[in-house]
């Protein structure tokens, strides 16, 4: 079968559990697709908190962080190289596009906090704005590091129809680049009740459309496959617990990539994986 993996990863770094844990799961996904990995870290001369106290960052500490996380990839066996770029607190985000566009990826790795969305805007959240920055599918990575114990195999990938269902599953094929792997695609139905009482209730021929469409990339991927279909309710809490109960090693998601303000006001299942879920998120590249 032919190699669809990822193949020209950007690894975001800042030193932090978060951005610890973000390493191994890039290498995982290296190994998976024999990827390239370029480290990303951005410097700045402001003060600013960390690890409890008021501190500023030397250059020499820059260049040791992305030494020391080069060594660990190259020695996991994985191709990587490192740049630091230099930019504000308020343009890291745009640092790390800029880093991505010129790599020419075609994955973006972050960690995450896990913030909410209203905690995402007062605290300038970086994966956050990544995903309205960024046009690359991108996996943000909390801070709990078991899952970067192994080579993805389960991937867990929700789709919930119209301009999304394409990216989300060209983005789970390359998630699930090593052999034996396996995608698990959910639905979870759709019922809406409007603010004067009007209900939109997901027919099924539209979720037969939407499944047929990703059953048959992933088909012609060579990729094996399950489906399940969800009752309606909160979609990014069904979607965190089948991810648990079925242990998947990723979740794989579509995304409009609304701003962090029209998430706040409308909804985001992208955040709302971020706080309730402990699973890597993959988010596909935006749709045009």
């Amino acid at each position: 079968m032919k190699n669809l993996g990822f193949r020209r990863i950007v690894l975001a770094t800042d030193g932090s559990d978060q951005a610890e844990a973000a390493v191994g799961v890039a290498a995982s996904f290296a190994h998976a697709s024999q990827a390239s990995v370029r480290i990303a870290h951005v410097w700045n001369l402001e003060v600013h908190h960390r690890h409890g106290v008021w501190d500023v960052e030397m250059r020499s500490e820059a260049e040791r962080l992305i030494g020391e996380t080069v060594k660990r990839l190259r020695a996991a066996g994985v191709e990587a190289d490192g740049e630091i770029c230099r930019a504000d607190s308020s343009h890291v985000a745009a640092a790390v596009a800029q880093v991505a566009r010129q790599f020419d990826a075609d994955l973006l790795v972050v960690g995450s906090r896990g913030l909410s969305d209203w905690q995402s805007i007062t605290g300038h959240s970086v994966s956050h704005q990544l995903l309205t920055t960024v046009d690359c599918p991108i996996l943000i990575v909390k801070g709990d590091s078991s899952a970067a114990r192994h080579i993805p195999q389960r991937v867990l990938l929700a789709v919930a129809g119209g301009d999304d269902v394409q990216p989300a599953a060209r983005a789970a094929i390359a998630a699930a680049a090593a052999p034996g792997s396996t995608v698990l695609v959910l639905h979870v139905a759709q019922a809406l009740i409007g603010a004067m009482g009007f209900a939109y209730v997901e027919q099924d021929d539209e979720i037969k459309a939407t499944l047929e469409t990703t059953r048959t990339m992933l088909n012609a991927a060579g990729i094996a496959s399950e489906e399940t279909i969800a009752e309606p309710g909160p979609v990014a809490k069904t979607v965190a617990e089948v991810a648990s109960r079925w242990q998947a090693d990723v979740i794989v998601i579509g995304s409009g990539r609304l701003s962090d303000l029209g998430s706040l006001l409308f909804g985001s299942v992208t955040h709302g994986l971020l706080r309730v879920s402990d699973r890597p998120v993959l988010v596909a590249e935006r749709f045009r």
